[in-house]
């Protein structure tokens, strides 16, 4: 099988398995938001942020470096296990030792004690990396997903039951911990890897070079994705907060089930192209393929906004549609810019991917810090046109060492974009006619998505033919055997 199809059947596989991981995480996110108040919710969102950003660090960019290094080398691979357990060791010390008592003095004695709590899971998490980069690696992303899935079912099982039973918060910490464990035992049982304890200090050169740079991105870059909330926590509060976090997790869905399942088969496909193949062309096809397919899911989401939140999270989120429709047009210039640090990191130009993310992160902070006085809407408006601004700065990083004509970039994606915002237009007019005439909320928004279903496919062959019928041929080409 070419390295093209087995990227693509990869990237769809984790695609399907993501998608139901990432559903049962949001049945328990939608179940949990209904049960708590709006204060109690925001509590455990905000304490599970800091969470989050402990657990990023841990990764290090040592699944990338396993991915896209030439041979597989059994005692490189024990040495970076031992590494990155170090690591996370030195995290979880730091969780319980020096962020637990803060949050105790400086929010809530239960903030502390989740801290404690959960600061296990980055030692569990931090003995996956190796298993994770030699399954990706080996392309057996289905056994990866489904072992994930499995985990994430047994884990929404346990913290729904416990919930039931009266535990409240300490369910999902109880199931955090559970589901760390499970995708442990699982993933160390299907990888072709029996670690040792060995470190070899002739290692540690290209573990600092290679891992530590995209440590720093890698933090940075969930400070760029998280920093929004965190100054909505710090500065608006626990319900505003909570609020913001409902109106982003439609939005964190789709990024998790397509351009995270996409960009995670980025390196191992770049990594290996023949010498001579022009990445700038690669980069456009990719960055075409994805918009044609993700962007249509954001503004649908912006359109249906008001409907969706208050079906899926009760009226006391009905604040969280105008968010979710700002929030979704970030994707304008997110989709561009999504694979360029990835790109660079698959040619193993970890230094300028970590200044990409510097750029984003220093772009985010400074526009997120300035603006959330004025109201969370007025912040995420400004994030929408600062991230636009920002884009040739990326670019010009990028093209020091990968050429990318900008202007073909441009005209390629301009169908798929065109489109996805007419669509936008369509459904808002149709919302405006219909909203009056059908008060039950669940029709309205069954409605709407089938007109969305219709309108967008339908203004690309209509508009844009040649182009439209282009990507299908490209999908099908990539998923499909060729029956000639």
């Amino acid at each position: 099988m070419s390295l093209k199809k087995q990227a693509a059947k990869g990237g769809l596989w984790i695609s399907i398995t993501r998608t139901g991981v990432s559903v049962i995480d949001f049945l328990v996110f939608v179940y949990l938001a209904r049960i708590l108040s709006l204060e109690d919710f925001g509590l455990v969102a905000f304490c599970m942020l800091f969470i989050e950003f402990a657990n990023v660090s841990i990764n290090a960019g040592v699944n990338q470096n396993i991915v896209q290094r030439k041979t597989w080398d059994e005692q490189y691979a024990s040495s970076t296990m031992v590494y990155v357990v170090g690591l996370a060791v030195v995290v979880a010390s730091g969780l319980i030792f020096i962020g637990a008592p803060i949050a105790y003095y400086t929010y809530s004695h239960i903030a502390a004690y989740v801290f404690m709590s959960l600061a296990p899971i980055t030692i569990l998490l931090s003995l996956q990396v190796v298993f994770n980069g030699k399954l990706v690696r080996d392309f057996k992303n289905k056994q990866m997903g489904i072992v994930k899935f499995i985990a994430s079912i047994l884990s929404a099982v346990v913290i729904i039951s416990l919930a039931e039973l009266g535990y409240g918060l300490w369910s999902l910490v109880i199931g955090r911990l559970l589901l760390a464990t499970l995708e442990l035992l699982l993933l160390s049982y299907i990888a072709d890897f029996k670690p040792k304890f060995y470190f070899n200090n002739e290692d540690k050169k290209e573990l600092r070079e290679f891992c530590l740079p995209l440590l720093g991105a890698a933090v940075l870059s969930n400070v760029n994705q998280k920093c929004v909330s965190l100054f909505t926590g710090l500065v608006l509060g626990p319900a505003n907060f909570a609020l913001l976090n409902a109106a982003k997790r439609g939005e964190t869905m789709i990024n998790q089930i397509t351009m995270g399942s996409i960009n995670s088969m980025v390196v191992p496909s770049f990594s290996r192209v023949k010498e001579g193949t022009n990445l700038g062309d690669l980069y456009i096809k990719l960055v075409v393929i994805t918009a044609t397919i993700v962007i249509p899911m954001f503004m649908g989401l912006a359109a249906i906004a008001d409907p969706f939140v208050t079906i899926i999270f009760g009226d006391k989120f009905s604040e969280s549609a105008v968010f979710m429709s700002i929030s979704a047009f970030i994707m304008y210039p997110a989709i561009v810019g999504w694979f360029l640090p990835t790109l660079l990191v698959s040619q193993g130009k970890t230094s300028d991917a970590f200044k990409l993310t510097i750029i984003s992160v220093t772009n985010s902070l400074l526009v997120a810090g300035c603006t959330i006085w004025f109201g969370i809407s007025t912040m995420l408006i400004c994030i929408v046109v600062a991230n636009f601004l920002v884009l040739p700065i990326r670019f010009k990083v990028v093209m020091k060492h990968i050429e990318i004509d900008v202007k073909k970039l441009v005209v390629s994606i301009f169908p798929s974009y065109f489109c996805a915002l007419a669509m936008f237009g369509c459904i808002m007019i149709a919302k405006s006619f219909l909203q009056p005439e059908i008060s039950h909320q669940i029709i309205l928004l069954v409605i709407l998505i089938v007109i969305g279903c219709i309108t967008y496919p339908a203004l690309g062959f209509l508009f844009f033919n040649k182009h439209t019928i282009e990507q299908v041929t490209q999908a099908k080409g990539m998923f499909f055997k060729n029956n000639k």
